[in-house]
């Protein structure tokens, strides 16, 4: 077997690094993933998706520097399409994404690890940093037993303790699985991460969780599709991320995949309330949002309606007071926040 560009197969990793208009960002991303110890067992495929700036530049010295990097060129068509490109061309035993804003660390230690595993998925903890790389928020797994394979259902047993990283930072592919998937992530929309980081637990098997902070996402960014600004721009295209998971949500899933899929529509439901409620200026129109995709899940998906049911009557409830995510900003360090925020979720 051999690759297009003439990268040995044996590879341990292949990282997919999406890469639209990244010229400030790409180059401490790109750096991040190089280490002389461990630089044959790993290959970086830098997706450029119809970047304007001079971001092909940039993959394209590294790719002279470094024969394990590789440059993708495609016209622009966004973040899923980027990663469906990639998880293609990959020949790792392992993918991973990390976007291009983004950086890692520990990343020897990852890699000496994946050698020896054969789970479907990895876990690893991460942090949100803010945009001078200072560390925002920590996410990571606890009372579970590391740097052990479990079953899923093993795994999910702990969900409490867990559940912070079952998110696209947080999560690894073995290739081989991943590519029997046949998934194709949505293109020309943000928020089809949430697809990556659901859809492929249909048929997840086997589980190592790892004690080790892998990923470093960076936040902040006015035009990042998790910003407020956005989030309000493109509310639309949250629903039709979350609808493609219910379409695909079956009965003949086994309890634990239910209880799974719940769990991250729950997530979404959160996130498209919270934007249509409380970022959107005009809150009657915000509220028009959110009572028609209420309306929507009640006929479609009636164990998501039950579970989201409360955080929909708060932040309508707050909607009314005219509660805005400048308030909430305000707001975060008082206990009644803290509270109200624990009961929404």
């Amino acid at each position: 077997m051999s690759s297009p560009s003439g990268i040995s197969p044996k590879k341990t990793l292949t990282v997919i690094v999406p890469a639209y208009n990244s010229a400030s960002t790409l180059e401490t991303c790109l750096n991040s993933l190089f280490d002389k110890k461990i630089q044959n067992e790993v290959e970086v495929l830098i997706v450029n998706d119809g970047s304007t700036d001079e971001t092909e530049s940039i993959a394209h010295a590294y790719e002279r520097r470094h024969p394990s990097y590789r440059l993708i060129g495609k016209e622009n068509a966004g973040h899923g399409s980027a990663i469906n490109v990639g998880s293609k061309n990959a020949i790792g035993k392992y993918i991973k994404v990390v976007d291009s804003d983004d950086w890692v660390v520990n990343f020897q230690e990852y890699v000496e690890i994946l050698q020896e595993s054969t789970a479907d998925v990895i876990f690893t903890n991460f942090y949100t940093v803010d945009l001078n790389g200072e560390n925002l928020r920590e996410y990571k797994m606890s009372a579970i037993n590391f740097g052990r394979e479990h079953s899923f259902e093993e795994f999910w047993a702990y969900k409490e303790s867990v559940q912070e990283v079952c998110n696209f930072h947080g999560i690894t592919y073995r290739t081989d699985f991943y590519k029997s998937l046949n998934l194709q992530l949505s293109e020309k929309i943000s928020y089809e991460d949430q697809e990556y980081a659901t859809l492929p637990f249909v048929k997840v098997r086997t589980v190592l969780p790892l004690d080790l902070h892998l990923y470093r996402y960076r936040i902040g960014d006015p035009n990042q599709s998790m910003s407020n600004k956005q989030q309000v721009k493109n509310i639309d295209q949250m629903e039709v991320v979350l609808s493609r998971v219910i379409k695909l949500t079956s009965s003949d899933f086994s309890p634990v995949i239910r209880d799974y899929f719940l769990f991250k529509k729950s997530a979404m439901m959160l996130s498209y309330y919270m934007a249509a409620l409380i970022k959107i200026p005009n809150k009657k129109y915000g509220r028009k949002f959110a009572s028609n995709i209420d309306y929507k899940i009640r006929k479609i998906d009636s164990d998501l309606y039950d579970a989201t049911r409360k955080k929909y009557r708060v932040c309508y409830v707050l909607s009314y007071f005219g509660f805005t995510d400048a308030m909430k900003n305000k707001l975060q360090r008082f206990r009644l926040y803290k509270t109200l925020i624990r009961f929404v979720r």
